[in-house]
């Protein structure tokens, strides 16, 4: 009877991997409803999170861009207006504190007035890659930027997005569905930052106050600089940074709860419990630095 349970379990999630994979069909969002609305990404200077700036600025939101290099701010303010963005601003700090999470809060306040969408995408690039060596300052480090300030920003700003019936996207990663080599901290900060926003969306709705969506973004590997750094340790094909912006976008704009880049991170989250021994051994495959313990 155990054995029927299991191969019926399977099969239903081979129905689901193939349904999600390739017949299911994305809720469109209207590109106009975009414009006006005032945007807050983080870890956009480049990467993942100049590309969703630049896609809200296209459709004329107003953009409020931050990471840690002021020069790359302030080109990519300039390109979001060129893109047709009404207002877009910068604030050049590094997301190492709380006291610094919380001056982009205060700026988007003094410049839009509140705040309608909050992409949480920033990242500590030093919990990325290495061998696991109990280094305290570095696991509170990760979860200090990976993880507390992105739940120390939405706190700050949740009252007003509650007042707009706003949006919030915390950019993860398929290393926060499934423990992964060479990144216990950024694998843990993840695990993390995915409980804070999947339980804080389960209390708005349990208290039934409030409107605002709460989207987890879980992707794989995206053609990002620091990603193409890291493929002479891992094996896996690099997919499109634009393209992985212009789902998080339409996701963010049609409130989905999880946002799936590349497509195929939909059938880990599936078979990662049925199959857990098979999918930890295909992804510790992928990967050929040795750690040290």
């Amino acid at each position: 009877m155990a054995g029927l349970k299991m191969k019926a379990a399977v099969v239903a999630a081979i129905a689901v991997m193939v349904y999600f994979g390739y017949f299911r069909r994305k809720p469109q969002y209207n590109p106009a409803e975009v414009a006006g609305l005032r945007v807050v990404v983080t870890g956009s200077s480049t990467g993942i999170g100049e590309q969703v700036a630049y896609k809200f600025a296209s459709m004329g939101a107003k953009v409020l861009v931050t990471a840690r290099t002021e020069s790359k701010l302030q080109n990519v303010v300039k390109k979001c207006k060129e893109l047709g963005s009404p207002e877009s601003y910068y604030v050049a700090v590094s997301m190492g504190s709380y006291k610094n999470a919380s001056k982009v809060i205060d700026m988007a306040m003094e410049k839009f007035g509140g705040i309608d969408v909050l992409i949480l995408n920033h990242v500590d690039s030093g919990s990325i890659l290495g061998g696991y060596q109990h280094n305290v300052a570095k696991i509170e480090r990760a979860l200090m930027t990976n993880t507390w300030t992105h739940a120390h920003m939405a706190t700050v700003a949740l009252e007003n997005l509650i007042k707009n019936k706003g949006r919030i996207v915390a950019v993860s990663s398929a290393a926060g569905m499934v423990g992964v080599p060479l990144q216990v901290e950024y694998s843990t900060s993840k695990f993390a930052l995915n409980g804070f926003f999947t339980s804080l969306r389960q209390e708005l709705r349990f208290n039934k106050t409030t409107e605002v969506s709460i989207s987890l973004c879980n992707l794989g590997f995206i053609d990002t600089d620091m990603a193409t750094n890291l493929q002479k340790y891992i094996h896996s094909d690099l997919y499109s940074k634009i393209e992985c912006a212009a789902e998080i976008v339409r996701g963010a704009m049609m409130r989905d709860r999880d946002i799936f880049f590349p497509d195929n991170i939909v059938q880990l989250s599936i078979i990662k419990d049925i199959i857990p021994d098979y999918v930890e051994k295909l992804i510790r495959e992928e990967y050929h630095a040795p750690g040290s313990l």
